[in-house]
């Protein structure tokens, strides 16, 4: 899915045959996939054409959406060429950025297509803002 080029701040995806991810190509683009996907994990992949190792971090991601499990997670491909300001603490490409309710929550840089994966495992689980957290019940008696 990307974005429809020909409107600036279009919130309609439209889909191109060669990319299953959504793409955004514009500031208003970030903010308005942001807002979309605030109630859920936002896996955004900042990268760029020319980057060669971010293009096996986009293959990796396109598997995980064909993985029913991570039908809960949102995944943006954004080309930092594309998004000065939005991608302005990008050092490193790839890049991937995770975010809850529109804010960043854990980035990976340098990144490699199983520490992407582990890391949306790990964001995937549980909203850390909830409360309840299944991953800490056990050891939660025995921390003081």
């Amino acid at each position: 899915v990307v974005m429809s080029p020909s409107s600036p701040s279009s919130s309609t995806p439209s889909t191109r045959a060669n990319d299953a991810l959504e793409v955004v190509k514009s500031e208003s683009d970030f903010v308005a996939a942001l807002e979309r996907h605030a109630s859920r994990l936002l896996v955004v992949n900042y990268g760029a054409d020319w980057c060669t190792h971010c293009h096996k971090v986009r293959d990796a991601l396109r598997v995980l959406r064909s993985d029913s499990s991570y039908a809960d997670v949102a995944i943006v491909d954004a080309d930092v060429d594309s998004l000065p300001f939005t991608a302005r603490h990008v050092r490193w490409t790839p890049t991937v950025g995770f975010y809850r309710k529109g804010r960043l929550v854990d980035e990976a840089t340098r990144a490699r297509p199983t520490q992407v994966l582990d890391k949306i495992w790990l964001h995937a689980t549980k909203d850390p803002d909830d409360g309840d957290d299944d991953r800490t019940k056990g050891v939660r008696g025995r921390v003081k």
